[in-house]
């Protein structure tokens, strides 16, 4: 579909009445970008082009490149090529300032040191100092070198409705064109085929999966929680603690 990023559903979606759903390929899939724990799914790092034009209603949607099938193998985790990682609708987007001081996602800021690997990829990770720019707090995911490209991106997408299969992710039998009529861009970001979001709803509700995490993130260490006890709330907005820091090690991101 020749539209740029910008484009709103409304127009790539002409008469049809059908959503438009934004597409890539994931090169890492970690727990990091998106971070589908503590009750909600969220997408606050990397994509930025993503980050910067999607709206509440909006779908999401992450599959595996051969890069990721690649590095899962090398931990000893098979996945598909062209997989569904996750699927996402967005409810809330957020400016990542407004994330970082919303207490309800108080529990995705990592923290400086724990045996928790679900704790440790935490996303939200980017708060204003005192000057106004954008700091990143602590992590174990993204160096400072990272700020520019992931502050780019200038919101967090939180999702109301999402299907998270991490190293169960899948290719529908027969393959995507099966099921949806046409193909899948080979490009890393790209508009999925019409009409991609309510003809994999119907698919998943047929195979009966409910929404909501199914399996843990492919280069994630086994034995990882993958329902953490602790979970977000919707509440009133309230500026948590800022806990500025340094790197302790780098790593790259979700697309």
């Amino acid at each position: 579909m020749a539209a740029g990023y910008g484009a709103s559903p409304r127009q790539l979606g002409g008469g049809s009445g059908m959503s438009v759903t934004m597409g890539y390929k994931m090169t890492h899939d970690s727990g990091f970008a998106p971070n589908p724990f503590h009750g909600v799914l969220t997408l606050a790092t990397c994509k930025p082009k993503i980050r910067s034009c999607r709206r509440p209603g909006d779908w999401v949607a992450g599959f595996a490149s051969q890069e990721l099938v690649d590095r899962a193998a090398r931990r000893g985790v098979k996945i598909q090529r062209d997989g569904l990682v996750y699927l996402m609708q967005i409810r809330e987007v957020l400016p990542l300032h407004s994330y970082f001081e919303d207490c309800r996602f108080a529990a995705k800021q990592p923290p400086r040191e724990s045996s928790d690997p679900v704790a440790l990829c935490g996303d939200n990770i980017y708060y204003l100092d005192h000057r106004g720019q954008y700091e990143q707090l602590e992590n174990r995911n993204h160096s400072r070198d990272a700020t520019p490209h992931d502050t780019a991106g200038v919101n967090a997408l939180v999702a109301g409705r999402f299907y998270y299969f991490g190293r169960k992710c899948f290719v529908p039998d027969g393959g995507w064109p099966a099921l949806l009529g046409a193909s899948l861009s080979i490009g890393r970001t790209f508009y999925c085929p019409d009409g991609f979001a309510e003809k994999l709803l119907r698919h998943l509700d047929a195979k009966g999966l409910a929404e909501g995490v199914h399996a843990l993130p492919a280069l994630m260490d086994e034995g990882a929680p993958s329902h953490p006890k602790q979970s977000c709330v919707p509440s009133a907005k309230n500026p948590s603690p800022v806990r500025p820091g340094t790197l302790i090690r780098s790593a790259s991101c979700g697309g």
